[in-house]
């Protein structure tokens, strides 16, 4: 994968511009913001397992988003809303380990 970054205020303020004090939605929001913003997603979007004790059975979902010659990393809380969007966009969930 060839991956091109932009300066790291442009791209975390493309990423961030939606904040939420609830961090599950606040990664939602961020993903719905960089669609806005012109990033599309790549698929297959990643679900895997998250990391940490406090996390078991817990999923955490990967985005590979491009915008022209950019590609980034968004990663995504599991929730209800985020299997719907993934559902209504019909993306590709890649589950192996």
């Amino acid at each position: 994968m060839n991956i091109v970054t932009e300066t790291g205020e442009a791209r975390w303020a493309t990423l961030q511009n939606y904040r939420s004090a609830d961090p599950e939605r606040g990664s939602f929001y961020a993903l719905l913001a960089a669609l806005d913003g012109g990033w599309r997603i790549e698929p297959p979007v990643y679900a895997r397992p998250r990391w940490g004790s406090e996390n078991v059975g817990k999923q955490m979902y990967h985005f590979i988003l491009k915008r022209g010659p950019a590609t980034t990393l968004l990663s995504v809380d599991d929730s209800a809303r985020l299997r719907e969007f993934v559902e209504e966009q019909q993306l590709t969930v890649n589950r192996r380990g």
